[in-house]
C-alpha cells in the first residue's frame, strides 16, 4: 500500500542546484522544485550536507502563471564557448543558453567612492583598475558577435563615474548599434558636478540614468549603503528633473528592512517627471552580501506588496511575468501624465491579451508589428484619458518598444510611460540550472558574454578557458 504523508510536498520538476550549506561551487547537486502550503521551494540533496529546502516563491498560483507566460527563446546570434563541462560552467555564452542579451553590462572599473554593505562586486575606494578604451572596445566587439543590434548597454562598475574617461566611454557606446544606453550610478557625481551633468544632457534620447535608491530613511541607508545618501539622491534627482533626463531608480530590497517602504518609494517616484520607473531587486547573496534567511525576499513577495498597496493603481493582472525570463522578472507598465507635479497612472499591461505578448518575436520588436501597435493604441485610447495625448506625442509606433527590455524611444514621448520591474537574480541559495539558461542580463568581458548571476557567483574562470 502506498505510503502517504499529509505534510509532505508536491513534486513539480527536477533540476540541479548548488548546496548553499557547504558552499561548493565546483559540484552541482540534484534538486526538486516542490510545493508546500501554497509556497514553492527548491529541495536540494547534497551528499555531504544532506537535504535542505529554500523558498523560491511565496505564491504557487503566480509561479504557475509564470510558466503560462514562457515564450519561445530568442537565441544569441553566436555562441562563444563550447558545451564542455555543462551548465553553468560553460557560460560565455554557450549554445545551450536560451536567451540573447536583453541587457548587456559593461563593468568599466573596480573603483568606487563608496563601500556599500550590499555590493555584489565588492567595490570600494582604492581598487582602481579602470578599464582602458581598448578593453571597452573589445567588450563591444564581443557583444556584437552575440547580438549585432543590442537592445541595451548598461555602464556599471564599481562606480563608473569615477573612471577618468567616463564621458568618452559613454559617447563611444552611444554611437554603437545599441538602441539604448544606461548609466548605473550612486548619484554622487551627478549631485556634485554640473559639468558632468551638462555632458549627460548631450546624450539625451536613448540614454537613461539608473540611480541607486534603496530607502527614504537614514538608518536603512546606513545599513545598506553604510552611509546616509538622502541628500545626495535628492540633489541628483533635482538636476535630472531640471533637465528631464530619463531616470530609473533601483531599489535593493531586504526583507524586514526596507520592504515596508515599497509603497512609499512608488509614491515618491510619482512626484518626478524624469523618473520613468522603478526596479526592485531582491537582495542577492554575492560579493559583500550575506543574504541570511531573515533578509531574503522573493519576487512574488515584492509583487504582493505592490498589488496590495491601495495608493498605486497596479492590480494583480497588471504586474505580469516577463515572457523571456518569467520566473525571474515581473513587469508592469502604465500610461503616465503629470498633473500638479504628480504622476497620474493608468496601467496598460493588464489590458493586453496574453497571447499578443508571448507570441511576439524578440523582446523589442513590438513597434515592427503594426497589428500589435494598433491594438495597443486602441486599448489605451479607449481605456484611458491619456490615449490621445500619447498618440499626439508621436509614440504611437513606439510606446511599447520599451517593453519588456526597458528601452526608451529616442523622442521624449517616453516620459508618458511609467514602469515597475521586479528583477530577481540567482545565487548559490536559489540557483536552478533550468532557470539560469533563460537569464537575459549579461556581463560583457573582452572575450565572454556571461549571464550576470553566474558571473556574480564567481564560477571559476578555469571552466571558461
Amino acid at each position: 500500500m502506498a505510503h502517504n504523508l499529509n505534510d509532505y510536498d508536491i513534486f513539480l520538476n527536477a533540476t540541479q542546484s548548488f548546496c548553499h550549506k557547504c558552499g561548493n561551487l565546483e559540484k552541482l547537486v540534484d534538486a526538486h522544485n516542490v510545493v508546500k502550503d501554497n509556497k514553492v521551494y527548491i529541495r536540494k540533496f547534497c551528499p555531504e550536507c544532506g537535504e535542505s529546502m529554500v523558498k523560491i516563491s511565496n505564491d504557487y498560483s503566480y509561479y504557475k502563471l509564470c510558466d503560462d507566460y514562457l515564450k519561445k527563446p530568442d537565441l544569441p546570434e553566436r555562441a562563444l564557448t563550447p558545451v564542455k563541462y555543462g551548465c553553468p560552467y560553460d557560460c560565455g555564452v554557450c549554445p545551450q543558453h536560451q536567451n540573447h542579451p536583453c541587457l548587456a553590462l559593461f563593468n568599466i572599473t573596480d573603483e568606487c567612492n563608496m563601500k556599500c554593505n550590499i555590493c555584489y562586486y565588492q567595490a570600494e575606494p582604492g581598487l582602481g583598475n579602470h578599464r582602458s578604451i581598448n578593453e571597452i572596445e573589445q567588450m563591444l566587439e564581443t557583444l556584437l558577435k552575440v547580438e549585432s543590434q543590442p537592445d541595451l548597454i548598461q555602464v556599471t562598475g564599481g562606480e563608473p563615474t569615477t573612471h577618468p574617461e567616463i564621458v568618452k566611454i559613454l559617447k563611444l557606446l552611444k554611437k554603437s548599434p545599441a538602441r539604448h544606453l544606461m548609466l548605473n550610478t550612486n548619484g554622487i557625481r551627478i549631485a556634485e558636478d554640473d559639468e558632468f551633468v551638462d555632458e549627460l544632457i548631450k546624450l539625451k534620447g536613448g540614454f537613461e540614468v539608473y540611480l541607486q535608491f534603496d530607502s527614504l530613511k537614514e538608518e536603512t541607508l546606513k545599513d545598506i549603503r553604510a552611509r546616509d545618501m538622502r541628500d545626495i539622491r535628492l540633489k541628483a534627482l533635482e538636476k535630472l528633473e531640471k533637465h528631464n533626463i530619463s531616470t530609473t531608480i533601483v531599489v535593493v530590497v531586504k526583507k524586514g528592512l526596507n520592504d515596508s517602504e515599497i509603497p512609499d518609494i512608488i509614491e515618491f517616484a510619482r512626484g518626478y517627471r524624469c523618473i520613468r520607473g522603478i526596479v526592485f531587486q531582491p537582495v542577492q547573496e554575492a560579493g559583500r552580501v550575506i543574504a541570511e534567511d531573515d533578509f531574503r525576499i522573493d519576487l512574488s513577495e515584492i509583487r504582493e506588496i505592490i498589488i496590495d498597496d491601495k495608493k498605486n493603481p497596479f492590480e494583480a493582472e497588471d504586474l505580469i511575468p516577463l515572457p523571456c525570463d518569467p520566473h525571474k522578472i515581473g513587469v508592469a507598465y502604465a500610461a503616465k501624465q503629470m498633473k500638479d507635479g504628480f504622476a497620474q497612472l493608468n496601467p496598460v499591461t493588464g489590458k493586453l491579451p496574453k497571447e499578443a505578448i508571448i507570441e511576439q518575436r524578440g523582446t523589442v520588436t513590438f513597434e515592427q508589428d503594426r497589428d500589435f501597435v494598433n491594438m495597443v493604441v486602441d486599448t489605451i485610447s479607449l481605456d484611458t484619458a491619456f490615449g490621445e495625448a500619447i498618440v499626439k506625442d508621436k509614440i504611437k509606433s513606439k510606446l511599447f518598444c520599451c517593453w519588456p527590455s526597458f528601452l526608451s524611444p529616442k523622442d521624449m514621448g517616453y516620459e508618458h510611460v511609467f514602469r515597475i520591474v521586479i528583477m530577481e537574480f540567482s545565487d548559490i541559495v536559489n540557483f536552478d540550472s533550468t532557470q539560469i539558461k533563460r537569464e537575459c542580463n549579461f556581463m560583457i568581458t573582452p572575450k565572454r558574454a556571461i549571464p550576470f548571476s553566474t558571473y556574480n557567483m564567481g564560477i571559476k574562470e578555469e571552466y571558461q578557458e
